[in-house]
C-alpha cells in the first residue's frame, strides 16, 4: 500500500532525531532537503511527487512540532535528581590486567562508604572510570601500569532516579539528552540502570543542567 507524502516525510525526518530538532527550530532549508528526499518519497508513494508537496508536508510537521516543543510525553514522570559532585573521569587503554583489577576498585569504594561515586564502563578498547575525587589516590595506585588516555576532574554526575523502571519508556533518554544539548550543556558520559539515568558534565554546567532536567517532569507534550 502506497504511503502518503505527509506520513513518509515525517518518517524520514523522525529517523534522525537532530534533524527533527533542526526542523522544529526553523533552521532546515526546505527546498534543499526536499530535493534530497524526493526520490525516496516518490518511490514510497508510487507516484512522481513534486518538491512543493514535500515542502508543504515539512511546513505542517514543523508547525506540529512547535506546538508541542517536539517533546515526548513527560508530564507524568516522577523522579528525584541526585547530584554527585567532585567527580573525576579517567579513560584507559583496555588490558587484561586492568580488567582484572576492576573488582579491587569496587572494594575500595565500599570501604569508603556507600556515598562514594564509582562507575566503570568497558568497551572493546578502553576502560572508563568515573569516580569520586577522594578515591583518586587509590585509583591511581591501582592503575599505575595502565596507559591513561584522558583525565578530567571537577566534574558532576546528575542522576535522575525513579522508584520504578521508567527508563524503559521510549524517548526518555533522548528527550533528556536533547534538552541538555539545546542548552549547550556538553555531556561527557551517559549511563543508566533500570531506575536511574545519569549524565556526567562539567561542574560549571551543573546548575543549568539541574534546571533543565527538573523542568522535564513539569513539561507538557
Amino acid at each position: 500500500m502506497a504511503e502518503s507524502v505527509s506520513s513518509k516525510v515525517r518518517e524520514i525526518v523522525d529517523k534522525t532525531p537532530f534533524l527533527r530538532d533542526v526542523l522544529m527550530k526553523g533552521f532546515l532549508n526546505y527546498s534543499n532537503f526536499a530535493d534530497s528526499i524526493i526520490d525516496e518519497v516518490s518511490q514510497s508513494c508510487n507516484k512522481n511527487v513534486q518538491s512543493t508537496a514535500i515542502i508543504m508536508a515539512l511546513r505542517r510537521y514543523c508547525s506540529d512540532l512547535q506546538k508541542t516543543n517536539g517533546s515526548v510525553a513527560t508530564e507524568n514522570l516522577k523522579y528525584t535528581i541526585v547530584m554527585h559532585t567532585n567527580i573525576a573521569y579517567l579513560d584507559f587503554v583496555k588490558t587484561t590486567e586492568l580488567v582484572q583489577q576492576i573488582g579491587a576498585l569496587y572494594k575500595i569504594a565500599a570501604k569508603n562508604g556507600a556515598n562514594e561515586f564509582l562507575n566503570v564502563l568497558t568497551s572493546s578498547g578502553t576502560v572508563t572510570i568515573g569516580v569520586s575525587e577522594s578515591l583518586l589516590p587509590s585509583i591511581e595506585t591501582i592503575t599505575k601500569n595502565s596507559t591513561l588516555l584522558y583525565k578530567q576532574t571537577d566534574m558532576v554526575a546528575l542522576s535522575m532516579v525513579w522508584s520504578s523502571p521508567e527508563i524503559q519508556n521510549p524517548g526518555i533518554v533522548y528527550e533528556s539528552a536533547r534538552r541538555l544539548a539545546w542548552n549547550s550543556i556538553n555531556v561527557l558520559e551517559i549511563f543508566s540502570t533500570v531506575t536511574e539515568l545519569s549524565f556526567v558534565i562539567k561542574r560549571t554546567d551543573s546548575f543549568e543542567a539541574y534546571r533543565v532536567l527538573q523542568d522535564l517532569q513539569r513539561s507538557k507534550s
